[in-house]
């Protein structure tokens, strides 16, 4: 159905507003407002990731287990509170425990929005990769407009940069009491298309691709969204530091992502019909937006314009959007009805290890060696896991 889709994508859109908010400031916040350490920052950071990721992994095994809505329910109220919390009491040690718990909630909200999506596009008739390119694109102009947004809004009122936050989740947490229905509706099928496709959905891959097989494909998947995310990660790190090294200005800095996300608007749509033509199996379109994606950080080292910079995100952009999507939809290809969301938790947990160690381990290879060992490195690791890809068993 359509409008299942539509709430879905707004959900989404809803959440990643959120991330778009939380993520710039809190760094600054800490070290300008507060006065703790950048390194103390740092380490809250960390921290709140690794609670993001435990909720990852419990909102999969709650999605699969529990219940649908009530993972996200759940999910809701706790980011609620917290959110409440750091709005009128934002002092620390108070901040920083929750932020904790609200990454904690985010990350059950994340991985059921995710399940959601498998589950949606389980039902559909035709292409289902489409809806998980989707949501990809409504991710990214969601976290496009709260990062533009929280930029004047914090200047303005710490109160309404954690407060505006908690608004969305609260309009999120409304929709979906009164969309539930709907989102785990199955109609779009006819009665005789439905009955098939559950008949499919008993056929276990890991059975028919074999045990041992089954397991290597994970582990590939796995450390090819870990691998791909610590790289990427050094843009919203990392690379800050060498542009201004370059003589470039904050603002130029920032300019990037505005033009990543532009970008993307135009990229995507035409990866979503062009892209899906070409290739029949998601594992190849993984492997030449890895590759893709790997090469960009070759323009780096010798970047000596502006110009440089932009085409790097550029061929960056077109990688991600070939990869990022993608990885899900092979994830839920690989799963049944009844272990959806532990499979689409699993490109939770390792994208948010990947952003929670790419920064940290890049400026020790940057402070050991150089910013062009570093960039070399993650060429080199993106081009072994996209190779690995290549030996994943996807079943057609």
């Amino acid at each position: 159905m359509r409008a299942q889709r539509i709430w879905l994508l707004l959900l989404n859109i809803a959440f990643n507003l959120v991330m778009g908010f939380i993520l710039p400031v809190n760094t600054i916040f800490i070290h300008k407002n507060l006065h703790e350490t950048l390194v103390t920052a740092g380490f809250t950071l960390m921290v709140y990731s690794a609670f993001m990721m435990i909720g990852n992994a419990m909102g999969g095994i709650m999605f699969d287990r529990f219940s649908k809505r009530g993972t996200l329910y759940i999910g809701y109220i706790i980011s609620i509170v917290s959110l409440l919390g750091m709005s009128v009491h934002h002092v620390w040690p108070t901040y920083a425990i929750m932020l904790f718990i609200l990454g904690f909630g985010m990350g059950l909200i994340y991985t059921a929005v995710n399940a959601y999506t498998a589950f949606v596009a389980e039902q559909m008739v035709g292409n289902s990769r489409v809806v998980f390119n989707n949501m990809y694109l409504a991710s990214n102009i969601g976290i496009a407009v709260g990062s533009t947004a929280v930029g004047f809004i914090f200047k303005w009122s710490i109160f309404l940069t954690f407060f505006i936050p908690m608004l969305l989740f609260v309009l999120s947490a409304i929709i979906l009491m009164f969309k539930a229905n709907l989102l785990e509706h199955v109609s779009e099928h006819s009665d005789s298309e439905q009955q098939a496709n559950f008949e499919n959905d008993d056929v276990d891959p890991r059975i028919e691709i074999g045990s041992e097989r089954f397991n290597l494909n994970l582990f590939i998947i796995c450390a090819s969204i870990f691998i791909v995310w610590l790289g990427y990660s050094q843009w919203d790190s990392n690379l800050s530091a060498y542009m201004l090294n370059q003589g470039y200005t904050t603002r130029e800095y920032g300019l990037v992502f505005t033009i990543n996300a532009g970008s993307l608007l135009i990229i995507q749509p035409v990866m979503n019909r062009v892209i899906s033509k070409i290739f029949k199996l998601l594992k190849y379109q993984i492997f030449i937006g890895t590759v893709i994606m790997g090469s960009s950080f070759l323009l780096l080292p010798g970047a000596k314009t502006y110009l440089a910079f932009v085409i790097s995100m550029l061929v960056l952009t077109v990688g991600e959007s070939m990869v990022f999507p993608t990885i899900p939809a092979l994830l839920s290809k690989m799963s049944t009805k009844r272990n959806r969301g532990t499979f689409q938790s699993f490109y939770s947990i390792f994208g948010s290890l990947g952003r929670a160690v790419g920064p940290y381990a890049g400026s020790l290879i940057i402070t050991a060696l150089s910013f062009s060992t570093l960039f070399v490195g993650i060429t080199i690791s993106m081009i072994i896991v996209a190779v690995a890809m290549i030996g994943v068993k996807e079943l057609a």
